[in-house]
């Protein structure tokens, strides 16, 4: 079945796949409201597509067994400890969502919708502050990363990052006091809080995570092999401290090339 569905970009560096036939004159840089699987929030068009709704759930299948069954056992080769280490750990926070789910356009948003908006962005910054104060009082080993109001103001979600599981009840209910509001407390792994917070790579461009990427794939030390990139920390590790997400971009190239060119030394 070929439908055409919009891409959205929202909370900041998130994509998502979303019907739009419903709504009428939706438009490329069109703010809308949406529904996704947190809540509703505001977004902003990228583009529109015609997509095989049966390929996609196929391909989403196909992914997530690849991913769960990815193999990152480097165990005898010449790698690095501190390399082996850096797959370990992205192994540990691999988290699977399904990326070609396919959403609602509540409506293209209106004045109201943008003040609101707006309103929420700044009441974040000082929800955050409020939030840091809060973890220091419960002596909580966590690092706060970002604060995000939803359109509708039913939540307040926290994002933040820590090395060990944290409880973090007692915290949650001293917020909810505070706010009067939903709280959720999310903890995100390292390349979350990269492309949350943003910067430059070793290419001098933006972070691929914070502008291309709606979910972020599975990278092997195999990917760099592959490509014959040399196995060096500061030369694959990316400002998360993890293997960089472009080594993906052209690894699939080299894949189909190598079937038909005799291999090395033949």
């Amino acid at each position: 079945m070929i439908k055409n569905i919009a891409h959205i970009k929202f909370r900041d560096s998130n994509i998502g796949k979303f019907e739009h036939l419903h709504i009428k004159d939706v438009k490329v840089k069109d703010n809308c409201v949406i529904e996704t699987d947190d809540g509703i929030e505001l977004g902003n068009v990228i583009n529109f597509e015609d997509v095989d709704l049966d390929l996609l759930n196929k391909i989403d299948e196909e992914t997530h067994k690849v991913e769960d069954n990815e193999d990152n056992n480097i165990e005898g080769e010449d790698v690095s400890e501190e390399i082996k280490n850096m797959v370990d750990k992205e192994t540990h926070h691999k988290n699977y969502r399904n990326k070609n789910k396919i959403f609602n356009i509540i409506r293209i948003a209106d004045e109201n919708d943008i003040e609101q908006f707006n309103i929420n962005k700044k009441d974040s910054i000082e929800a955050l502050k409020i939030c840091k104060e809060k973890v220091i009082n419960h002596n909580l080993d966590l690092k706060l990363i970002s604060s995000y109001y939803f359109l509708d103001r039913a939540k307040l979600l926290f994002e933040f990052i820590a090395e060990e599981r944290v409880d973090f009840r007692e915290l949650v209910k001293d917020l909810a006091s505070h706010f009067k509001i939903r709280i959720e407390l999310r903890q995100i792994g390292v390349r979350d809080e990269a492309r949350a917070i943003g910067g430059c790579g070793i290419c001098g461009r933006e972070l691929c995570c914070r502008v291309k990427r709606s979910k972020f794939e599975t990278i092997t030390i195999k990917m760099a092999k592959e490509q014959s990139i040399l196995l060096n920390t500061m030369k694959i590790s990316g400002q998360c401290g993890r293997l960089m997400c472009c080594l993906a971009h052209e690894y699939d190239a080299y894949c189909c090339l190598k079937k038909d060119l005799p291999k090395v030394g033949t």
